[in-house]
């Protein structure tokens, strides 16, 4: 699985390999969620519109494609770009143009239905938690009248539903060892609503530190079956409610995904995040790359670990400054 971005958004230029683990790197504000949201409006697109190369579905998919990236990017996405999607022997070929989907090319012979059975997680935050009432309320609503619109993000509503939602059991469905870690487990009450049991006790997610409400999301996704072989879990700068001994752990758990069938798409900018990544994912010999974003450009080389290590240790650099300045001073 591959994807190439030209001139979207803030990227101008990006080349990513998307099998095993796929993790990219850099400061904020440097296009790595761009990569992850494009990936995901892609696949939803693709699975939802069932492409087999006819008239029809092809311009269902640009339908929903373009009301993905008009949700997710509010118009930011970009006024003219490209993206190249390829799949097996497939490849999907987008024109963009003031902010949508102009073109849309996919080979005639294409009947490989597979991208139609997946169901894309892409977790940006642990706050849907905190909402999730809320959440199930605007969804009754919407059941009964179905003009209501609330503008949520597409991302929202998904994560919402994968959270509401068992799917049937694969032959590959994977469970998670999330209760050693948080010493607890998320515990549904059959109506949808969530306490975090710890010592016997239930605890109000309200009260629940928002470190383990982002393993709580996916202990509660594996027990819903929600983690297959060649799902597409996007992972969005997950270290950032996480103290960097948990970011090791959570590597553990990223790295035991990967091992058993799940694509992985990691954005971070936590060294802890990123080294924890390289060396477990190296110990248990699990297909990796490395990506650093800088400059619009997003690149694997043979030193990108190095650039990435050496991007994200400068704030050290600047405390070693300080340090010799007022030893000198």
């Amino acid at each position: 699985m591959k994807l190439k971005l030209n001139h979207i958004g803030m990227i101008e230029s990006a080349d990513i390999e998307l099998n095993g683990l796929t993790v990219i790197a850099g400061e904020n504000d440097s296009g790595k969620s761009t990569v992850g949201k494009v990936l995901y409006s892609l696949i939803k697109s693709i699975s939802q519109s069932n492409i087999q190369g006819s008239p029809d579905n092809v311009n269902n998919f640009r339908s929903d494609f373009n009301d993905y990236i008009e949700k997710i990017f509010k118009n930011q996405l970009s006024e003219e770009g490209d993206i190249e999607f390829t799949y097996g022997d497939t490849t999907f070929k987008l024109k963009i143009l003031n902010n949508r989907c102009e073109t849309f090319h996919i080979p005639h012979e294409y009947e490989n239905d597979n991208l139609s059975s997946f169901r894309p997680i892409l977790i940006e935050t642990p706050f849907i938690w905190s909402i999730i009432s809320t959440l199930k309320t605007i969804n009754n609503l919407k059941a009964r009248k179905n003009e209501i619109e609330f503008g949520l993000s597409p991302i929202v509503e998904d994560l919402y539903f994968a959270l509401a939602q068992e799917l049937i059991a694969k032959d590959s469905n994977i469970t998670l060892d999330i209760k050693s870690i948080i010493n607890g487990e998320f515990i549904e009450d059959g109506m949808g609503s969530y306490t975090f049991k710890k010592n016997q006790k239930n605890i109000e997610l309200i009260n629940t530190a928002m470190g383990i409400k982002y393993f709580g999301l996916l202990q509660v996704l594996a027990n819903k079956n929600h983690f297959y072989k060649d799902q597409i879990l996007i992972l969005d700068e997950p270290e950032v409610h996480l103290h960097p001994k948990w970011q090791l752990e959570l590597a553990k758990v990223i790295v035991s995904l990967v091992q058993k069938g799940v694509k992985v798409l990691v954005n971070s900018h936590s060294p802890y995040m990123i080294e924890a990544l390289q060396r477990y994912s190296q110990s248990k010999r699990v297909s990796t790359n490395f990506y650093i974003a800088e400059n619009g450009v997003i690149l694997e080389d043979e030193q990108s670990l190095s650039k990435i290590f050496s991007k994200l240790s400068e704030p050290f650099n600047e405390f070693d400054k300080m340090d010799a300045e007022r030893l000198n001073g």
